[in-house]
């Protein structure tokens, strides 16, 4: 017997077996309702190195670091003067850094974040797969420090910071930066298409009490439809979907005349740790760096093109520039590098690529400078969505994801440890996943909360007016009838609501509605079990007679196999032949 568990919500036991015993035979066992496998499951690992399809320097400094004028945020904040005062949120992650000051900078009480624990403890891994819990949800040990990020996103205030090594890129606040985040350290989220695991059940029982909960809907949009992940699949979850920011702090380097170009470090190494001027060797050569470099590369940058037809990774070229003398590697035409482990070595757009080759072509010995500052970059993708988050529909053909959130390119806090592990000067990070979408959306529920006087879980009911928690079914409804679907990236076609579900979350539009829609999605099942006709009621929630024109706008049609082949499309085809 491994543990015991008896609440409101579940009753229940863990317990080991011998592959003698069956699953058939535990549930013969009298009183046995259900059997569930234990899984392993993998910590929460965020796209560090997801890099745009294109960025351009911002010179508007009025635009942000995180896009709340996207969400009705900001104008939650400036206008209604909402910022999640009185509510707790609960942040399942890997413990959170709360000596962070943008997090509060201590724990329990009346502190940031005010509450938490460790299920599994500091000694646990996948090599060392037994818990020993306790109070201390610190993460101060993580190599992303996911649970800090997601954190400071929700609720971290990072203005009016001086203290060394925290000091932001830009100042900003996440989204209800007056709430309380609880810390609870264990790992959730994996693959799984169907609602009938334990850990969707759970997620449904707490929901039936009143609990908001969000998940993170995965980010294997590289692996075509129905590629969601559990638990955000369940019926009392929201499933979250990530939307690109409109910009993204990045490391940059500088040409001759100036201008600014945006490089991703290299994990191995990292970029440049201070300032350098160098020139740049173009090395211009089919299988470019895979062989040895046909130019002298000492004291200097060198510079190769990548192509998927190549046979030798980013670190073999960096390590060969290394060999060679080379004081730096830049890879043109490339996402995320491992690089050279002794030198600077980074990633740089196909444009980027092309110009430095330009540039190098008419003065090769035009001096570029390479820093370790940030700049802030204008996506081409900002406000699409993200190219990594998972589609739906659910392996029984219910509707997830159900909203979208702000998950591509997100600024915010990280611990010391990871700060350092990295070689940044201050303690915040970029990244990106579905996992950063959920935090916001969470933020904007505490804001939803504390608008409307924050209820308990225990006083949930649909049918009182005041005084009471709306159930999730209503809430969901509120925040999809007033989302705001997007277009495709590049493209004048909606996004599939299997991409992005009901569109990109606003808070203010859900704050100030009048109008609530019921049910404000509709599974229509497979052709066989499909219904002849289905209702929809619309409520006018306002104080004024309302008259409505109902229209209908066709999103994409995601087509998961080519016409003619059975094999599974990594890229759904998208086209417009909407009903």
């Amino acid at each position: 017997m491994r543990q015991i568990i008896s609440s409101s919500l579940f009753n229940g036991a863990s317990f080991s077996v011998d592959s003698q015993h069956s699953i058939k035979m535990i549930e013969s066992i009298p009183n046995v309702i259900a059997v569930y496998p234990v899984y392993s499951i993998p910590a929460p690992d965020p796209l560090k190195n997801y890099i745009p399809l294109e960025r351009n320097a911002d010179d508007d400094e009025t635009h942000l670091v995180i896009s709340h004028d996207l969400t009705g945020v900001d104008q939650v904040h400036q206008e209604m003067k909402v910022f999640g005062n009185g509510v707790r949120v609960a942040v399942i992650d890997t413990g959170v850094d709360y000596s962070h000051p943008a997090l509060g900078g201590c724990f329990g009480g009346q502190c940031k974040v005010g509450f938490g624990y460790d299920f599994v403890g500091n000694e646990y891994s996948a090599g060392n797969p037994n818990p020993i819990p306790d109070d201390d949800p610190m993460d101060n040990c993580s190599q992303s420090s996911h649970g800090t990020h997601v954190a400071g996103i929700v609720a971290a205030n990072g203005t009016g910071i001086t203290q060394a090594g925290f000091i932001p890129f830009q100042p900003f606040l996440g989204v209800a930066p007056q709430a309380t985040i609880g810390a609870f350290t264990m790992s959730v989220g994996s693959a799984g298409a169907y609602t009938e695991r334990s850990d969707m059940i759970a997620a449904q029982r707490v929901s039936e009490q009143g609990v908001y909960l969000t998940f993170s809907f995965g980010n294997a949009g590289s692996m075509g439809l129905q590629t969601c992940g559990s638990p955000s699949i369940s019926p009392g979850a929201i499933a979250v979907a990530s939307i690109d920011n409109l910009h993204a702090a990045q490391l940059q380097l500088f040409t001759p005349d100036n201008e600014t170009i945006f490089y991703l470090p290299g994990t191995a190494f990292g970029g440049w740790q201070t300032t350098v001027q160098s020139i740049i060797i173009v090395n211009g050569m089919p299988n470019d760096g895979c062989t040895d470099l046909v130019k002298n590369v000492t004291g200097a940058v060198v510079l190769f093109a990548f192509s998927a037809a190549d046979n030798c990774s980013s670190g073999v070229r960096c390590t060969r520039a290394a060999e060679a003398g080379a004081t730096g590697c830049l890879i043109y035409n490339v996402g995320a590098i491992l690089g050279s482990s002794t030198i600077p070595s980074a990633s740089i757009s196909m444009a980027d690529g092309l110009k430095i080759v330009q540039i190098v072509g008419d003065n090769p010995l035009s001096i570029f400078t390479f820093t370790k500052s940030l700049g802030l970059a204008s996506l081409a993708t900002g406000g699409t969505p993200s190219s990594f988050s998972s589609l739906g529909l659910t392996g029984d053909l219910l509707f997830k994801p159900q909203i979208s959130g702000i998950g591509g390119y997100v600024y915010s806090t990280v611990s010391s440890f990871t700060a350092q592990q990295q070689q940044s000067s201050a303690a915040y990070a970029t990244l990106s996943g579905t996992s950063m979408a959920t935090p916001y959306v969470a933020g904007t529920l505490a804001l939803f909360l504390s608008h409307i006087g924050n209820p308990p879980p225990e006083t949930v009911n649909d049918t009182c007016q005041t005084n009471c928690r709306p159930s999730f079914k209503k809430v969901l409804n509120l925040f999809q009838s007033n989302a705001i679907p997007v277009n495709i990236y590049n493209t004048n076609l909606l996004a599939s609501a299997a991409q992005q579900g009901a569109g990109l979350v606003n808070a203010f539009q859900a704050m100030q509605a009048t109008t609530l829609i019921s049910p404000s999605e509709l599974a229509l099942n497979d052709t066989v079990r499909q219904a002849t006709s289905y209702t929809i009621e619309i409520f006018n929630i306002g104080n004024e007679t309302a008259t409505y024109n109902i229209s209908h706008s066709g999103a994409a049609l995601a087509t998961g196999l080519q016409a003619g082949n059975d094999v599974i499309l990594a890229q759904p085809l998208y086209s417009a032949d909407y009903a």
